[in-house]
C-alpha cells in the first residue's frame, strides 16, 4: 500500500456533511495502492485553532464549504491550509458559482468548486477524485522528487524538498527518523542503506548518524554545537558535524 489518502469534510450542513461523507466512502479510491480515512470536521472553531498542530500530507483532500457559518470563513480557513501544505488538495463547496472569481482572488489554488444545488451529482465528485488520484500517482511515481520508506507495513513517500534530516533511532535497530518541514516520520531504514539509495545532490550524505538536507539549513552556530534549518528547527550535534557542513556549503 503506497499510503493513505485522507479526505475532510468541513461543512455546516448536517444533511449536505453526511450525504457528502457517505459519497466519497463509496468512490472506488481505496486499493491494493491506497487506503481511504475520511473525516467529517464538526467543530470548525477548534480545528482551526488546531491547525497549526495538524500534519497536512500532499495526498490530503479537504472539502471547505465556502459559507461557513463559524467565526471563521471557509475562505479564511482554506487561506491557512494552504499556507501549511501547497501541494494539497483544496476543493470548495458553495451554493453560489460567483464566488469562483473571489477565491482566485485569495491564491487558495482550489483543485475545483462544487456546486452544491438541490442534490449531490455522485458522479461530479467521482470525476473529481479520480483526477486527483491519477495526480497523487503521477506525483509518487516521479523518482527524482519522492523518496519511499516502510513504515508499519506501508509504504509511505516523501518528497526531498521537504526533509530536514534524516537520523537513526538510538536504542532501535534498523529505524529512522525523518524530519520535514511538516512532520517527523518513524521508518525502517539505515543510513547507511539510505546513502546508496540518495543521489539527491542536496542531501549530504557524509555523516554516520545523520543526512542533512543543505538546501533548507539556515545557519550553523559552531559554538553551542547547533543547527538551525529553515522554520526555526534546531539540531544540537557534535562541532565535528558542523566542521564537516561549513566545509560542503
Amino acid at each position: 500500500m503506497d499510503g493513505v489518502i485522507r479526505v475532510y469534510i468541513i461543512e455546516d450542513d448536517f444533511v449536505f456533511r453526511k450525504k457528502t461523507h457517505d459519497i466519497v466512502e463509496s468512490l472506488p479510491l481505496s486499493d491494493d495502492y491506497f487506503s481511504l480515512e475520511v473525516i467529517a470536521v464538526e467543530n470548525f472553531d477548534s480545528f482551526f485553532s488546531t491547525l497549526n498542530k495538524l500534519v497536512i500530507l500532499d495526498n490530503d483532500i479537504f472539502l471547505v464549504d465556502i459559507d461557513l457559518q463559524s467565526y471563521y470563513s471557509g475562505i479564511e480557513l482554506a487561506k491557512e491550509i494552504r499556507q501549511k501544505n501547497k501541494n494539497c488538495f483544496i476543493l470548495f463547496l458553495t451554493n453560489l458559482e460567483d464566488k469562483a472569481l473571489e477565491i482566485i482572488n485569495q491564491d487558495i489554488n482550489a483543485k475545483s468548486y462544487i456546486i452544491k444545488g438541490t442534490s449531490l451529482d455522485t458522479s461530479i465528485f467521482e470525476s473529481l477524485f479520480h483526477s486527483i488520484k491519477m495526480e497523487i500517482i503521477k506525483r509518487i511515481q516521479n523518482k527524482d522528487n519522492y523518496i519511499s520508506f516502510k513504515k508499519f507495513g506501508e509504504i509511505i513517500f516523501i518528497k526531498y524538498e521537504d526533509i530536514l534530516y534524516i537520523t537513526s533511532v538510538s536504542g532501535m535497530r534498523g529505524t529512522l527518523a525523518v524530519h520535514t518541514i511538516n512532520s517527523e516520520q518513524i521508518v525502517e531504514g539505515s543510513i547507511s542503506k539510505l546513502r546508496k539509495e540518495i543521489t539527491t545532490p542536496y542531501l549530504y550524505t557524509g555523516l554516520k548518524s545523520y543526512i542533512i538536507n543543505l538546501n533548507q539549513l539556515q545557519s550553523l552556530n559552531r559554538s553551542i554545537g547547533l543547527i538551525i534549518f529553515n522554520g526555526g528547527y534546531e539540531l544540537e550535534v557534535g562541532l565535528s558535524i558542523i566542521d564537516k557542513l561549513n566545509k560542503v556549503l
